[in-house]
């Protein structure tokens, strides 16, 4: 695989749950490690207390699918999610609401290599250009993602999953807006995701979304960075579960929010990696 640069210039079965300070507890939740189960429980139980779903990372791991999702106070917006949905279903899923006027606003794909991939995703109204691709290989998304930053579209979402016989494939979300200036990079290991990250905060570029993947070749990682100063910021990688659950608390005290998480097998055991705002 080969590292491809783009620029634009213009729980197990234990529940992992995070304790926030009262003064943030009422704005977000987050949760991960969870099954499937403990996900639709967690789902209906902070839909119903008035949150709504802003991201959901499922991952595929060596005890089946989990799931690391965050949840917001609801803006009174409609939406709608599903998880658990194979290839097929989220194609059927994905027809049913777009013809009802949303478009997806977070998407995840997970996989080890034995199936099409498991698929969770949150829609939202409608509004401007945007176009979504999944299942495509390497090569294919390089290509759309040429195509449609040449026709001004900025990609807001990527994810990476094993397909069937160990196929690299991904899944991405482009948006038709006007914005600073971005770009962004998949295929790229540990070191190589460290190296572009050292680089890009220099650049003054913020982190704006991460997803980590298992691969038969090991972890990749893919990013999306923006010039905009969105004031203090921290982004962690390669975290184990505890060592998540180590930084959320410490960055929590501090103030922050959780705006990002993805989850994912490394071969032997869960990882993660985050993004915090103040």
């Amino acid at each position: 695989m080969g590292l491809h640069w783009s620029k634009i210039l213009g729980l197990g079965f234990l529940l992992s749950a995070f304790t926030l300070p009262s003064a943030y507890a009422a704005d977000f939740i987050a949760r991960h490690g969870l099954t499937s189960a403990q996900y639709q429980s967690a789902f209906n139980q902070y839909v119903s207390q008035g949150y709504q779903l802003s991201q959901v990372d499922g991952y595929t791991t060596s005890q089946g699918m989990r799931y690391a999702a965050i949840w917001n106070r609801a803006d009174g917006s409609r939406w709608v999610a599903r998880h658990d949905m194979n290839a097929g279903s989220y194609q059927s899923f994905f027809d049913q609401y777009t013809s009802e006027g949303y478009k997806p606003k977070d998407i995840s794909a997970a996989g080890l290599g034995t199936n099409s991939g498991t698929f969770a995703a949150v829609w939202g109204p409608t509004s401007g250009n945007w176009v979504a691709r999944h299942g495509l290989t390497s090569a294919q998304y390089q290509a759309a993602f040429d195509q449609f930053t040449g026709q001004n579209y900025r990609l807001t979402d990527v994810e990476g999953y094993a397909g069937p016989g160990g196929e690299v494939l991904y899944a991405a979300i482009w948006s038709q807006h006007e914005g600073p200036a971005w770009f962004t990079s998949h295929e790229m290991k540990s070191w190589q995701y460290q190296a572009a990250f050292d680089q890009a905060v220099a650049d003054g570029f913020t982190l704006t979304h991460v997803d980590g993947y298992w691969t038969p070749e090991g972890v990749r990682y893919a990013a999306i960075w923006e010039k905009v100063n969105v004031g203090n910021w921290v982004a962690r990688h390669g975290m184990s579960s505890s060592e998540y659950q180590q930084e959320f608390n410490q960055h929590i005290a501090q103030g922050m929010e959780l705006v990002h998480v993805s989850g994912f097998w490394n071969g032997s055991h869960e990882e993660y990696a985050a993004i915090w705002r103040k």
